[in-house]
């Protein structure tokens, strides 16, 4: 029986919002090849730090945790804003300084368009969650098992557009995402900490923050 012939690259350029979701590794060598998705990496990344914050699951979390009264979209869009920054211009660069640790030799453009358009998955999740707001409803039970999926698939295809972007194995492709995440987080937390002195240095109080009219 002869072995099953492998996919070829496209001859021209693809349709990144439709390939992506099957073929990570041809799409993204078909971007980096003919100059495509970097108009989109961008807002992609801004997208997957802002949405989050601004789904009614989250939103309620945080009208817990804020004094009675407060703005809680307000809030939401400032701190999903803040992260959506973070995710856009420090998550490739962590990323592609852990896949050089491990052995990798990407570049910042290849590492951000994988990071970017493998987000598809995750983003779906994002704008499909109000399916879930009532957390007693079966749709939201659907909505929970959905988004696990979404997540999951999102992952997959992270690594498999870094092992490609970064000339690195699988197994390195998943260190790669774990080590990322961490400097990611630890920059996140150091703006946290920062954004928190600057508060207090300036006597900016809870009580202080944007209220409902």
């Amino acid at each position: 029986m002869p072995a099953p012939t492998p996919p070829t690259a496209p001859a021209g350029p693809v349709n990144p919002w439709q390939r992506i979701w099957t073929a990570p590794g041809l799409t993204l060598t078909n971007m980096l090849q003919f100059g495509q998705g970097d108009a989109w990496a961008m807002p992609l990344l801004f997208a997957g730090g802002l949405l989050p914050f601004l789904a009614p699951q989250v939103r309620e979390l945080l009208a817990l945790r804020l004094p009675p009264g407060t703005n809680v979209l307000n809030v939401a869009l400032v701190v999903g804003a803040v992260v959506g920054a973070l995710q856009a211009l420090v998550w490739p660069l962590g990323l592609l300084g852990a896949g050089r640790v491990l052995g990798g030799a990407g570049t910042l453009r290849g590492v951000r368009l994988a990071a970017a358009w493998s987000s598809l998955p995750l983003l779906l999740s994002y704008v499909l969650a109000p399916l879930g707001a009532d957390s007693a409803s079966a749709l939201a039970a659907l909505y929970g098992a959905l988004s696990l999926v979404l997540t999951g698939w999102s992952l997959l295809l992270l690594v498999q557009s870094l092992a490609v972007a970064q000339r690195l194995s699988p197994g390195r492709a998943v260190g790669s995402v774990l080590l990322g995440f961490l400097l990611f987080a630890s920059a996140l937390f150091a703006t946290c900490f920062v954004a928190a002195l600057v508060l207090v240095l300036l006597g900016v109080t809870p009580e202080q923050m944007p209220r409902l009219p």
